[in-house]
């Protein structure tokens, strides 16, 4: 069984070691010193890394791709929907109508494009729902209502998954996703109730705590509060 390690600082990264070496996520670019330090505690570099699994494009998640890049040469794996983003094809778009918040950074575009500010990177492997990587013994599960190309990889053989951004479990209270950086309160339940639906033991938030055991019990249970 891989040895998955929680990286934590305003966000999570997960460093994943077994037969192969990757990463999930990258981290805000003001976090790379810790990322590095736990990388380097745990025997990894950057060259090291087969893999960066990227949940969604937001820029606490990609904002230290393109260092890593330059430093070693992991495959990127990004949800469709999410590659012009990743990329800098497309600008992230103002924050959403979903919440009181995203109304009021709405009004301050300045603000809000310093936080999304962070190097493009590249992508080398596109994928969809339905979608496996065989040699990581993953299945890709979209999850879009945060971001369109929201992603999941769902490690059947030990009932687990990393799902980026779509539940957070902060002070081990499960909740849904920054309204103010979604943009489908439709999708997002349609999501949710994806994961509800996979019977995993644990999941592996963006933001808080790891969830389990009873992981997608968990998350029916706030599907029947939230919606």
């Amino acid at each position: 069984m891989d040895n998955v390690i929680r990286i934590s600082s305003m966000v999570n990264a997960y460093l994943v070691k077994g037969d192969h070496t990757y990463l999930v996520d990258t981290m805000v670019p003001m976090s790379r010193k810790k990322l590095y330090a736990a990388m380097h505690d745990n025997g990894v570099s950057a060259s090291d890394l087969s893999h960066i699994l990227l949940t969604h494009y937001h820029a606490d998640h990609i904002g230290n791709l393109c260092d890593i890049q330059a430093k070693g040469n992991p495959k990127v794996v990004a949800g469709a929907g999410d590659v012009p983003y990743i990329e800098g094809e497309i600008k992230p778009p103002a924050p959403s109508e979903l919440s009181r918040a995203g109304k009021v950074l709405r009004k301050m575009p300045g603000l809000v494009e310093k936080y999304q500010k962070c190097k493009p990177g590249r992508v080398d492997e596109t994928v969809e729902d339905g979608m496996k990587l065989e040699e990581l013994g993953l299945e890709i599960v979209a999850l879009p209502g945060h971001t369109p190309g929201g992603t999941s990889y769902v490690d059947r053989a030990n009932n687990r998954a990393f799902i980026g951004d779509l539940v957070s479990n902060y002070f081990g209270r499960l909740g849904l996703p920054v309204l103010s950086s979604s943009y489908s309160l439709e999708e997002i339940e349609a999501s949710l109730r994806k994961l509800a639906g996979l019977d995993l033991d644990y999941m592996y938030p963006g933001h808080g705590r790891i969830i389990g055991p009873g992981a997608s019990k968990l998350v029916d249970r706030l599907i029947g509060k939230k919606f």
